[in-house]
């Protein structure tokens, strides 16, 4: 079975809270979720990313940490 992957989106802040696989696409408010949450189907979509017109754009990466580098 292949599951299809989702973020959903919190409408108050348009942030990316939580990612969810389904087994079928799901648009609209999730089941069993709150009202103010929004489901939306993205492949590459990361939580702390933001939602504005359709599209997701996720987070800056951290900056790698270098372990035992001299300061």
């Amino acid at each position: 079975m292949n599951l299809i992957r989702h973020c959903i989106i919190d409408t108050t802040t348009n942030l990316v809270v939580n990612i969810i696989d389904y087994e079928t696409e799901q648009t609209g408010i999730p089941p069993g979720l709150e009202e103010h949450l929004l489901c939306v189907k993205s492949d590459t979509g990361q939580i702390g990313g933001t939602y504005e017109n359709g599209v997701i754009t996720n987070p800056p990466q951290p900056e790698p940490i270098l372990l035992g580098a001299a300061q």
